[in-house]
């Protein structure tokens, strides 16, 4: 019985999530050609993101804001463990997030139209070669504009709850643009809905912003200390004992 109703649950959720995506998603395409993107996309997307957190039953608590200006542009480097990474991320962290989302989402209906409109940056994760440019576009890009990008630097969600080995186009990007990073953190999502799993549980899960870290003294020869040092800061959050929530 306990498992019938999770799966009722996690249907429920998974129902009003997605509705919450469609109008938002219209809202966005509608929108965004009248009053551009600016704060628009971000109180949008922070709406949706609080939306599906509340729905779904899951608290989050966030420490380190302070380590940051909202109005510097930064890219954030995280770990990676559940679709809820998502809108943990985007209603926790007080910057114009920009996602990186691979090529084939920008083809679904009504979603795939938003975040084209909204800025989200494209990725062909399939041609090395085209994901380097498509970095590169990305970089220059952050040149002009005060956003974010946030990247998931495992690749994909974690499918064991352990933080594993950072891929290096993020850091790339960073570089190239001049921008620091600000290493995240995401504790307790894994529980929350697994990778391979459609089941959503309520819970609690933490994310811990940290210092900026310079990216000038960097370059492409030298990016892999600059993904150790990241990854290290990131696992010595995320394996941290801490007292029981």
């Amino acid at each position: 019985m306990t498992e019938i109703y999770q799966n009722i649950r996690s249907a429920i959720f998974v129902v009003l999530g997605a509705g919450y995506t469609i109008v938002i998603s219209i809202l966005v395409i509608l929108l965004v050609p009248v009053l551009g993107r600016g704060r628009l996309v971000d109180v949008l997307a922070r709406f949706w993101a609080r939306l599906v957190l509340f729905t779904c039953g899951i608290k989050v608590t966030v420490e380190g804001v302070d380590n940051i200006d909202p109005e510097t542009s930064y890219v954030f480097i995280s770990n990676h463990q559940s679709t809820m990474d998502i809108p943990v991320c985007i209603a926790s962290i007080p910057s114009s997030i920009r996602m990186l989302a691979k090529k084939e989402l920008f083809r679904v209906p009504f979603f795939g139209w938003a975040i084209w409109a909204g800025g989200v940056i494209r990725i062909d994760r399939q041609n090395r070669e085209k994901a380097i440019e498509s970095l590169d576009r990305a970089a220059e890009r952050l040149k002009k504009e005060n956003i974010s990008p946030l990247v998931y630097a495992e690749g994909t969600r974690s499918p064991d709850g352990k933080i594993h080995p950072f891929k290096k186009g993020g850091f790339v990007m960073a570089i190239n643009s001049g921008r620091q990073i600000v290493p995240v953190t995401i504790k307790g999502s894994n529980k929350i809905m697994p990778k391979n799993s459609f089941t959503i549980n309520s819970g609690h899960v933490h994310i811990y912003i940290g210092k900026p870290v310079d990216t000038s003294e960097y370059d492409f020869a030298s990016r892999n200390a600059l993904v150790k040092k990241i990854q290290d800061v990131i696992e010595k959050q995320f394996y941290a004992e801490e007292a029981p929530i």
